[in-house]
């Protein structure tokens, strides 16, 4: 390693090379603030010096407390530590200790402790048993045997004499009380037995007779009881439950037997519920989205397969076949049956009537009337026609063995040397052709082996037959033939439904041409087109993939033009019947659009704040155009789209609209605000589009009861379009309307009876009915208002409808002078009422408030509030009796103590777990320069041996073979097996 070229520059606040480094005082006013000296000595004041010096009461409490858990922890789960034990010996001083230790002595020594000793000590010691010296008891004279006696199978010496012999001179047992003579013995021990008996006997005849007398009494009281039993009317079960059911059925239960019945019924509804074991959970939407998207790919699986023809491992559940009865259908036809039989339904039908029976002829049928049946058409589908056919089957092929050309390997029949049989006899045994032979003028023979290992060779066809089927084989091979041809059918059915199917899975289409292009691809109808955007969803969720979101989130922009354009058509064709069902188009994108939505909350709010500003974009640019458009052309408008506002109805249903401020549904709010009072109207078609954004409107702020001056104006506007009053609407939008002549003249010239509902189709927009439908649909819209508002506006119902009250009543006199439809006059006569009941009753209007006084705006001053120390309560124990007051100071202070003893713990547990951890580091390091130490070893060792190969072995010293030295000498050093120098 050469030397360094750059050298490290000095610092500017070093001195020059050469001079002596003295370290002096510094100027003391240019000290720095960790230098200079405090002026006041404060206690608790942080300094870094004086800590280190004088630490606090706090730094030493826990410096200790360390030192004790240190000491701890180095000592537990060590079993080799000498702990002394005895009394005192860490804990007391020496004076203590003695004593504690005198005492302890002393109570071990007391007279108590005697009280266990066998003797004493200048006494021989002596074992006893129930207070007798074990060296009196020579021998056991009680034997205790098992018995099932009362008397416990207790023996004397005398029953064990008795029984077992003995003599009284021989007797180990002792002498027998003085009683020499045995026969004494035996005549008491005998009045003794025959008393145990007879004290037996008695004991057993009383316990029967007791049971008698039992089964008596209980006899009599069952006789006694029916008796009894006769005198009494017991109600009828029967017909109370008819008359119960026919109360039930007309509604007359009382309230009890009601309650009864409706938790009856609850209550036999559990046991219809579906039953799961205590393993099943609710499965995560990751899971659901998991579980639907590998189904469609294994459907798209078999249905490519099928399309290729691969039918393997697809047992075709899903295709049925109507032609499985084309076999039994073909024995109807070929059976020939006179005509008065019946046929194989009839014939089922009236055998299952039947009843079997044996009789002497053997199994008959035996019909209701008790009389035999003829089977003999039964029998025609039986065995019988079956060995028929079997029998004219077997002619058919004798007839053509002999032209039929058999193969090497076939099972056949042959006639064992058919020349050499006498008079003509034949023996038919099976073989095997082995060969098949043909001679110039075409004439074939074969050699055939026999299965007892016989061999013959040159035999004529004639003499070879092939082995005959058996009946069973036969039709099993019959069954296997319908079988196949059955599994083509359905195979092929299968192959065309795939062909016809539509996919499973998809690519995510990025813009709504490639979801055109798809859907006109495979989409006959609206349902298959609905069908292909879920099916886009499923197999693509993000809840499948992470990387699916940038995806997905332009998906989602498809599906939210798809469904304004789906909206559009609705305006223009109307519903498009079952075919199209433009409707259920929108309901099932609606749902997409909301799982969807569940699925990635961002990027789906993200999308819709987009989409709301290219609408608001698109509505001011309309504005702006419509100021160069001629005013009387109703062609034009500036209103947007049925498709737009569909999209903005879909938005409630999607995301919550009673939140205060939501980053989605405000915007369209204040969109749809904009819309109702900035828009004109021009058209029918304008009026409908504003009377939907204010029911929108009133829609998202129903359950918030949130109020929309916009809605409220315009449908103020609307009213007085109809009524024709004098100052116009406050709307700027229905200001100068050119549709107010029309629809006054509504009221007075209609033919309809029922008022039709309003439609965004054009066509119904173009009827004479659509101004009658636009007034109903306002009324309705403010009742709605005035339920929903009523009460929850803190009285101000005079303020807020009064432009509606107002319209209302100018509305109310027009209706006087024409004639509108009953159902329009009471409503508008409803709703007036309504609002001038709120009205009466609330609060006169609004005054201002007055400025303040002088007075009230001054500061007061407050003398200032002293308390006694002594007497010293907080605040929180104010107006509390003293009971309560300290109750309430002890559980604080026992909160205080539980945190205090929480914080220790917490503390110790962290000091604990870092001496661990530091303990564990130092155990591994080491451990790691141990085996540093030898690695380091063997690749020194290592080293000297590469050293010594490349040397050619001039390190080495003392005996060997010399291997090195010669590969050295030999000018190869170095080479190894495939290798360079």
């Amino acid at each position: 390693m050469g030397k360094r070229k750059t050298k490290a520059k000095r610092s500017l606040s070093a001195l020059p090379k050469g001079l002596p480094n003295r370290t002096c005082h510094s100027n003391p006013f240019e000290v720095t603030k960790k230098q200079r000296r405090p002026k006041h000595d404060v206690n608790n004041r942080f300094s870094s010096t004086n800590n280190q010096k004088n630490p606090s009461k706090l730094a030493e409490s826990l410096q200790r407390r360390q030192v004790q858990l240190r000491n701890s922890l180095g000592s537990s789960k060590k079993t080799n530590v000498f702990l002394d034990r005895r009394i005192g010996e860490y804990t007391m001083t020496s004076e203590d200790k003695m004593l504690a230790r005198l005492v302890k002595e002393r109570a071990r020594r007391s007279q108590k402790a005697s009280k266990y000793s066998l003797g004493k000590e200048d006494e021989e010691s002596q074992l006893t048993h129930r207070g007798r010296s074990l060296d009196q008891i020579n021998n056991h004279s009680n034997i205790i045997l098992s018995s099932d006696e009362e008397d416990g199978g207790d023996l004397d010496a005398v029953d064990t004499e008795l029984h077992f012999g003995g003599s009284s001179s021989g007797n180990p047992y002792g002498p027998l009380n003085g009683q020499s003579d045995m026969s004494l013995v035996y005549s008491q021990r005998k009045n003794d037995l025959d008393d145990l008996i007879n004290r037996r006997k008695r004991r057993k005849a009383e316990k029967m007779q007791s049971k008698e007398k039992q089964v008596e009494t209980f006899q009599s009281m069952d006789d006694n009881f029916a008796e009894l039993s006769k005198l009494l009317q017991f109600r009828d079960k029967e017909k109370e439950y008819q008359v119960n059911a026919e109360k039930k059925r007309k509604g007359e239960l009382p309230s009890e037997d009601k309650e009864m019945a409706d938790w009856d019924k609850e209550m036999k509804t559990y046991l219809f519920e579906r039953r799961v074991t205590a393993t099943d959970r609710t499965k995560t939407p990751e899971e659901i989205a998991k579980e639907e998207a590998e189904r469609l790919h294994e459907l798209e699986t078999r249905r490519l397969a099928r399309m290729n023809g691969d039918f393997d491992d697809d047992f075709l559940s899903d295709i049925s076949d109507g032609e499985d009865n084309i076999l039994n259908e073909k024995k109807i036809k070929n059976r020939s049956l006179g005509p008065e039989s019946l046929d194989d339904a009839e014939q089922k039908n009236n055998r299952q009537n039947y009843k079997v029976k044996f009789a002497a002829d053997g199994l008959v049928y035996i019909d209701s009337d008790g009389k035999i049946v003829d089977d003999s058409l039964n029998k025609g589908d039986g065995d019988e026609g079956v060995e028929s056919e079997f029998a004219e089957d077997e002619e058919e092929d004798r007839d053509g063995y002999e032209n039929m050309l058999l193969s090497v390997g076939c099972r056949v029949k042959g006639n064992y040397r058919a020349e050499e049989q006498y008079d003509g006899n034949e023996a038919w045994y099976e073989g095997r052709i082995l060969e098949v032979n043909t001679d110039k003028a075409g004439n074939v023979t074969y050699s055939v082996e026999y299965d007892d290992g016989d061999f013959e060779t040159e035999m004529k066809p004639s003499n070879v037959r092939p082995l005959q089927k058996s009946r069973v084989e036969k039709q099993n091979e019959k069954q296997q033939k319908e079988t196949s041809m059955l599994l083509k059918r359905k195979q092929k059915k299968a192959k065309e439904k795939a062909r016809k199917e539509i996919p499973y899975v998809f690519e995510i289409p990025t813009t709504l041409e490639a979801l055109h292009t798809i859907i006109g691809s495979y989409a006959l109808t609206g349902n298959e087109a609905s069908l292909i955007v879920e099916r886009i969803h499923t197999s693509n969720s993000i809840r499948l993939d992470k990387r699916n979101v940038e995806k997905m989130q332009n998906f989602y922009d498809v599906v939210i033009r798809r469904f304004m354009a789906v909206g559009d058509a609705i305006h223009l064709s109307g519903d498009g019947g079952q075919e199209l069902n433009r409707y259920n188009q929108l309901n099932s994108l609606t749902r997409t659009l909301y799982l969807m939505s569940q699925d990635a909350p961002e990027s789906s709010g993200a999308v819709w704040i987009r989409r709301l500003g290219v609408i608001q974009n698109a509505h001011a640019k309309r504005l702006r155009d419509s100021e160069f458009i001629c005013e009387d052309s109703d062609k034009v408008t500036v209103w947007p789209s049925v498709g737009t506002v569909l999209l903005l109805r879909t938005l409630g249903h999607i995301f919550p609209v009673t939140d205060r401020r939501h980053e989605v549904v405000t915007p369209a709010m204040v969109l749809l605000g904009q819309f109702v009072a900035q828009t004109p109207v021009s058209s029918m078609y304008d009026l409908t589009i504003g009377l939907v954004c204010s029911a929108l409107l009133i829609e998202y702020t129903r359950e918030a009861k949130r109020i929309v001056p916009e809605a409220l104006a315009f449908l103020s506007g609307i009213l007085r379009l109809f009524a024709g009053a004098s100052g116009g609407s406050k709307v700027p939008s229905l200001k100068h309307n050119l549709l107010e002549e029309t629809l006054r003249q509504s009221l007075y010239y209609h033919k309809i009876k029922d008022i039709p509902p309003l439609s965004l189709e054009k066509t119904d927009m173009e009827g004479k009915s659509m101004p009658l439908a636009i007034l109903n649909a306002a009324l309705k819209l403010a009742g709605q208002c005035i339920t929903i508002l009523h009460g929850s506006i803190l009285d101000s119902e005079m303020e807020l409808f009064d432009d509606l009250l107002n319209s209302l009543l100018s509305l109310k006199a027009m209706i006087s002078k024409a004639s509108p439809p009953k159902v329009l006059e009471d409503r508008v006569q409803k709703l007036s009422s309504d609002i001038v009941s709120m009205t009466s009753s609330c609060r006169g209007p609004l005054a201002r408030r007055r400025a303040p006084a002088r007075q009230e705006i001054a500061i007061k001053s407050l003398a200032p509030r002293l308390e006694d120390p002594l007497r010293y309560s907080m605040s929180k124990d104010k107006g509390k009796d003293a009971t309560k007051a300290a109750h309430d100071r002890t559980r604080r202070e026992y909160k205080r103590e539980h945190k205090a003893v929480a914080r220790e713990l917490r503390i110790d547990a962290a000091f604990v777990e870092t001496e661990r951890r530091e303990e564990q580091s130092r155990r591994e390091g080491l451990a790691r320069a141990k085996r540093q130490k030898n690695f380091m070893w063997l690749e020194s060792e290592q080293a000297a041996m590469n050293q010594q190969v490349r040397q050619g072995g001039g390190l080495l010293s003392g005996g060997g073979m010399g291997a090195a030295r010669e590969k050295a000498k030999s000018a190869k050093m170095g080479i190894k097996k495939g290798g360079k120098f």
